[in-house]
């Protein structure tokens, strides 16, 4: 008998790691950009930092949230949801 090992993860959301770009843009790269004397617009750099770190973030958000409608996350959302027992709300 052949024996597989168990798959770790589904295969098509491996575009999911885009996700850790952000982090490692403010935790990982934030004691280097600290050091940038440059002022550009006048504005301390690590300032201009963050800023541009909020729109790659939201810009990769987007592009991931994108990437899963295109491979049918919703579909197996609504599949889980309908497979699942609806709440009361009464939980105490």
């Amino acid at each position: 008998m052949e024996t597989r090992p168990a798959q770790r993860g589904n295969p098509h959301y491996r575009y999911r790691w885009l996700l850790v770009i952000p982090f490692i843009w403010q935790a990982g790269l934030a004691p280097v950009v600290n050091h940038v004397s440059w002022s550009p617009l006048g504005l301390p750099f690590p300032m201009l930092w963050q800023m541009a770190g909020i729109v790659l973030t939201s810009l990769l958000i987007g592009l991931v949230f994108m990437l899963d409608r295109a491979h049918g996350v919703e579909q197996e959302e609504a599949a889980y949801l309908q497979a699942t027992p609806a709440s009361t709300g009464d939980a105490q």
